[in-house]
């Protein structure tokens, strides 16, 4: 599996690392081979268009790919987290932002009515905060 070489804002967080890779806008290629140390035990990418979700779980690699264009039209609602650990060297730490994304589905329970839940969470980069 391969992560093309992009412009990215996010992390990856190595097997070996007491705190996450920050990207801040940096240039970032990787090839993700399961029988490589250290290994990426999770990451999130955002360059702006594609956001990448990669977790290692059970010895494999479970890696999602989401388009921003190809979710265009669907309802979401933004949510921030606290980045445990995501101090950059210049902007402070970060607040991990994320698209909530909600798809509409049949609902046996609301007499087959169309009901919307939640589908994809997608990382769509930083928020920063200072340091006081």
């Amino acid at each position: 599996m391969k992560i093309e070489k992009s412009t990215y804002q996010g992390y990856l967080w190595y097997s070996n690392a007491q705190e996450p890779e920050v990207y801040n806008n940096e240039e970032c290629e990787l090839e993700i081979d399961e029988k490589t140390n250290p290994f990426v035990i999770e990451g999130q990418l955002f360059d702006g268009k594609v956001s990448i979700n990669i977790r290692y779980v059970d010895g494999e690699y479970v890696v999602k790919k989401y388009t921003l264009s190809e979710l265009e039209g669907l309802e979401y609602k933004q949510q921030t987290f606290f980045g445990n650990r995501m101090k950059d060297r210049n902007s402070g730490f970060h607040n991990l932002v994320f698209r909530q994304y909600w798809r509409e589905q049949k609902d046996e329970n609301c007499e087959g009515m169309k009901v919307l839940r939640p589908a994809e969470l997608v990382f769509v980069g930083f928020e920063y905060i200072k340091e006081e």
